[in-house]
This record gives structure tokens, sequence and C-alpha cells, in this order.
């Protein structure tokens, strides 16, 4: 079939029709084509557009909720930054060495230097290193405990315990500390 005798069909067709007929078929079909495209095309949009909104809040609205650990954890990050390399730098320091230098340093007079079993963990190993002193001043061995803490070394002191004091203030006993370092397989 061409288009002229598909043209030629609907004409007869509405030639055909009385006049109240013609009127419904006139308003009723481009009604009826605005209600397809309206069902077909608007209402889906308008549905795709609802619902990428509703994501779009919930998802800012879990962001809103995040933010402030997001912070939390950049600061956090900051902070770690001095341990990190402190653990890095210590990869291949002979700690009970390094604890020696320092006690002499400060003059505290080490009687001696264990180091003791440790554990392993996420790539950073602590070594446990216990150390005994006599007859020294108790300011010299909270100097020589804030020197390893503060240094360029991850260290801290784990406990104090003290066997002796004498009547000239000199304290013996022992303290042990933890070293941090990062495991040199990393």
């Amino acid at each position: 079939m061409e288009i002229s005798s598909i043209k030629e069909q609907i004409t007869d067709y509405i030639s055909s029709l009385s006049e109240r007929e013609k009127k419904v078929v006139l308003i009723g079909i481009p009604l009826i084509l605005l209600f397809l495209y309206v069902v077909a095309v608007i209402v889906p949009v308008e549905n795709l557009k609802s619902s990428y909104e509703k994501r779009k809040a919930l998802i800012e609205k879990k962001f809103k909720k995040l933010e402030p650990q997001v912070r939390e954890l950049v600061c956090l990050k900051k902070e770690l930054a001095p341990v990190e390399r402190k653990l890095k730098k210590g990869e291949n320091l002979d700690a009970p060495s390094f604890v020696r230098t320092v006690a002499r340093m400060v003059g505290l007079k080490v009687k001696e230097v264990k180091v003791l079993p440790g554990e392993e963990k996420n790539g950073c190993q602590k070594e446990i290193i216990s150390v005994s002193f006599k007859e020294v001043e108790l300011n010299r061995l909270i100097r020589f405990i804030l020197k390893l803490e503060n240094g360029s070394y991850y260290f801290r002191a784990d406990g104090i315990s003290i066997s002796d004091y004498d009547e000239n203030g000199l304290v013996s006993g022992k303290v042990t500390l933890f070293f941090y370092r990062r495991s040199s397989e990393d």
C-alpha cells in the first residue's frame, strides 16, 4: 500500500462519519495523542527526576553525616605523621646502645639494659627494653625518660619500679620501655 491509498481510505472514512462523529474524532485523536505523550514521556521523566532528587538528598545527608568524621580523620593523620616518621627512622636503630648513650648524656648510671621479646603487628614491631639503674638522682631518671620519649625515635615508658631509696635521695630500680619501629620487611 502506498501513502496516497492510505490517505484516500482515511478521507473516505472521515467523509462517511456524521458531523458529531467528525468532531469527536478531530478532538479525540489529539487528546488521545496528548494523553499518550503525557503517560509515555512526561510521567516517566518526572519519576526519574524525583528519584534523582531523592537520591541526591540522601547522598547529601550521608555526606553531612560523614563530614565530621572525615575532618577528624584528617586531623588524626596530621597527628600520626610525626609518629610515622619516628617509626621509619627507628627501623635500623640498635635500641639498647641508643638507650645507654642517652643515659650517659643525662648522667644516669645504668646497671643493665635487657631487650625482652616483643611483638609484631600491622608492620610495626614493639620491643620491650628493661633498664636497671642503681643509686641515681630521681631528676636524672625523669630527664632520661623524657629525653627518650621526646626524642627522634618512638620510645614510651611503660613503668618504673623503685626498689631502694636512700637518705641521700638516690634511687635504685628499673624502667620498662617500649620501643616501636617499622618492621624491616615493609
